[in-house]
């Protein structure tokens, strides 16, 4: 008499005589020859892929009502916070804040052309230090002033590593903002401003295509002087210089004797500024350059259409054109408005040649301004490594992406409530991220 079984137990007596069956026929070599080797049982392997990473985002200090709009580190354990309003402090891995900033140049930076202090596009805009710092002991930033996008360079004290000397700063090269209205008062918006340095040691500026708005008084939509499809300004360009003086070409389009242009730019010699390596962007507010390879990341800020994300290898070379304002992603813009502002599009003959975005998503979804983020390379978490993250200011999401063979896949990696303005990395690769009129400053991990 078979004794009472539990649910468990009974399922495994009824299992018995399958697994006797399937013994039996291993042993006995069942369908093959008498001769033959006894068959063997396979069982199928399944390859699981990893999941997605998914971040957690947890505050690490709260610096007060500022826009934290870069986070950079020197080589070291120090994160260096740049505030809109032109002041840089020191925060520790423990959350603690070094007792005086590092970099205070409010007298330089403009938070608003009209005097209108919410005009967030302005202000103190990105910092990096030299590659061989501390042997070059230079920092660079983007800032505005009241009539100007400027790129400017300083020196770190030789007696106090945690002050920079204010008697050191020098610009490097500068563009004046065009007007937004008849009055002449300053366009505010579209500066871009991040700054990276290559693995090839060159210096890249995105700057952005320097506005007005379409809501602006004058109300024309676009790039009103098309500069993005000009190679006779700055604005809507990616610049490449050599902050070696005297090792390259002389600067055409900044100030002389501070900077040199690597030789092998794409438009040395025309009409235009020999500075530019790319061209077409509207406003790319972040960028990336993977240490590995080069490869070039840009988070391209959309108009009323679409958010595009643009890549470059870093094996090309230069002279991309990313389409603005002919297209807006891969959105016809010049088509879309032709028929009223004919006299903006001119630029756009059929025939031009325009790198599309590697990813764009539609507003319709409630997405406004994507921020760029980083190119993951640390240690920490395997599932995150070689993707590139962005989120969107408007909605709070976050994704990651990464190249699969010819084809992009990109992985929502959370949905927050933060207005992140900005991403940075730590000394290890580590990913922080900062937030519009916060102050908080958010350390990114991996579940």
């Amino acid at each position: 008499m078979i004794p009472p079984l539990n649910h468990r137990a009974r399922w495994l007596w009824l299992a018995l005589p399958l697994l006797a069956l399937v013994i039996v026929l291993a042993a006995s070599g069942a369908g093959a020859s008498d001769d033959a080797t006894p068959s063997k049982i396979y069982m199928p392997l399944v390859r699981v892929e990893p999941l997605p990473p998914q971040f957690d985002f947890t505050a690490l200090v709260d610096l007060g009502d500022l826009t934290i709009t870069d986070i950079a580190n020197a080589g070291d354990e120090r994160l260096f916070v740049a505030t809109r309003e032109g002041v840089v402090h020191i925060v520790y891995p423990n959350g603690s804040v070094a007792p005086e900033p590092f970099m205070d140049v409010r007298h330089l930076v403009q938070l608003g052309a009209d005097g209108n202090e919410n005009d967030f596009e302005q202000g103190f805009l990105g910092l990096v230090f030299h590659p061989d710092y501390p042997t070059n002991p230079y920092i660079y930033f983007a800032h505005t002033t009241p009539r100007t996008m400027t790129v400017t360079r300083v020196a770190v004290s030789p007696t106090n590593p945690n002050k920079v000397n204010n008697q050191t700063l020098q610009p490097l090269l500068f563009e004046r903002k065009p007007d937004k209205d008849e009055n002449g008062t300053p366009s505010a918006v579209h500066n871009a401003g991040d700054l990276t340095f290559g693995p090839d040691g060159y210096l890249y500026i995105p700057i952005g295509d320097g506005g007005p708005d379409p809501y602006d008084p004058w109300g024309v939509p676009g790039d009103p002087n098309n500069h993005a499809q000009r190679r006779d300004t700055l604005f809507g360009s990616i610049l490449r210089i050599d902050v070696n003086p005297t090792r390259g070409i002389a600067a055409d389009c900044g100030i002389s004797g501070r900077y040199s242009i690597p030789r092998d730019n794409p438009w040395l010699g025309d009409d235009g500024c020999d500075e530019l390596w790319a061209k077409g962007l509207r406003n790319p507010w972040r960028i990336a350059i993977d240490p590995l390879n080069g490869d070039m990341y840009m988070g391209d800020v959309g108009e009323w259409q679409r958010e595009e994300v643009n890549y470059w290898p870093g094996t090309a070379g230069g002279g991309a054109n990313f389409g603005w304002h002919c297209y807006e992603g891969t959105f016809n813009y010049a088509a879309f408005h032709n028929p009223t502002f004919p006299q903006v599009f001119r630029s756009c003959t059929p025939g031009l040649q325009f790198t599309a975005p590697v990813h764009e998503y539609s507003h319709s979804r409630g997405g406004c301004s994507v921020i760029g983020g980083p190119i993951y390379r640390g240690n920490r978490y395997p599932t995150l490594y070689g993707r590139y993250v962005f989120a969107d200011w408007c909605t709070g999401e976050v994704w990651t992406m990464v190249r699969q063979g010819s084809q992009w896949q990109v992985d929502p990696a959370g949905d927050t409530v933060l207005q992140i303005s900005t991403f940075g990395e730590d000394n290890s690769g580590g990913i922080y991220a900062g937030v519009f009129m916060d102050g908080t400053i958010y350390k990114v991990s991996v579940r």
